[in-house]
């Protein structure tokens, strides 16, 4: 339970107020991304569960980091939107479970990208015993701990966030109630919290930065070997996508926490570096993950064909 120590009921969430002559435009905008994200990702879980060929330990994480990119957007999104009709406002508690939720789904979000690059190294490092060392048990036994560790993770730092007083201001210049702008609105002391704050993300982030990295400099090593140009193409292939969606995280997270806003412009330049990891990044994670694998669509093409032969 939360207990707060705070001089606000609630807060309003500026989100792009900055840009009156654009809401409604902006509204639009981001409603489509909203849909096409949930939509991407819902369809590949569903085109995943129906077709047994993809029940393997790549897709199962894959499908967990589709639902997770559904919980995420949705998360943010209904709220965010209506900041764009002029209905900013969100009470206190709500402002606190937003925060709790979105660090644990960012958390969970690092997690499950480092258990996937297990899953390439595996794979690429140790093919032969690829379905003994990843089998059903082990993977769901990574998933429900990432889950718990991710749901966990946050609480002592929001415990502390809430018995703050916010007397600054309750204007949170953000889409979303994030930790950095909330912290600016306090009139207390907040470097112990920011401490907190500093030990959880390292200790969250930097393992799981090394264990990716090191998998991917043995993965590295192993596509060196191979002496065919087409087999390390083929072999590097398989690890492009999860590749390129670990450095779209790193880079727009570190814009967001390790470089914090000191200026309405570096306000504006954090507020779009979140848009890029809560829009764009839920809505290329199912693209990057399908348009290059034949896999996948060989899966569509397969239900595609089946729903033909059921209409006729």
């Amino acid at each position: 339970m939360i207990h707060e120590n705070t001089t606000v009921e609630g807060f309003i969430l500026l989100g792009f107020s900055e840009y009156p002559d654009s809401q409604i435009l902006l509204f639009f905008g981001f409603l489509t991304a909203y849909s096409l994200c949930v939509l991407e990702n819902m369809f590949l879980i569903v085109l995943v569960c129906l077709n047994s060929q993809l029940h393997t330990p790549m897709y199962f994480f894959v499908c967990n980091l589709a639902f997770l990119d559904i919980c995420l957007t949705t998360l943010i999104h209904p709220k965010f939107l209506l900041t764009f009709l002029n209905m900013r406002s969100i009470s206190f508690h709500e402002c606190m479970g937003q925060l709790y939720l979105y660090i644990s789904f960012q958390s969970l979000e690092l997690f499950l990208l480092t258990v996937m690059s297990y899953e390439r190294y595996v794979a690429i490092c140790n093919p032969l015993r690829y379905n003994i060392i990843l089998n059903k048990k082990v993977c769901v036994t990574l998933t429900a701990v990432t889950w718990m560790i991710s749901l966990v993770d946050p609480a002592p730092f929001i415990q502390m966030l809430a018995k703050l007083n916010f007397c600054k201001s309750d204007e949170i210049n953000h889409f979303l109630c994030d930790s950095v702008p909330l912290l600016k609105l306090s009139c207390e002391s907040i470097s112990r919290l920011g401490l907190v704050l500093l030990i959880e993300g390292i200790g969250s982030a930097l393992p799981c930065f090394l264990f990716t990295l090191s998998s991917y400099i043995s993965i590295i090593f192993v596509i060196l070997k191979i002496q065919s140009a087409k087999g390390r193409r083929k072999a590097f292939s398989t690890c492009s996508a999860h590749l390129t969606v670990v450095c779209m995280l790193y880079v727009t997270l570190t814009c967001v926490y390790i470089v914090p806003p000191s200026s309405n412009t570096s306000v504006n330049n954090s507020k779009t570096a979140s848009l890029l990891n809560t829009v764009l990044i839920p809505i290329l994670n199912p693209l990057l993950y399908s348009l290059r694998n034949k896999e996948i669509q060989n899966a569509f093409l397969s239900l595609v064909k089946q729903k033909r032969i059921l209409t006729k």
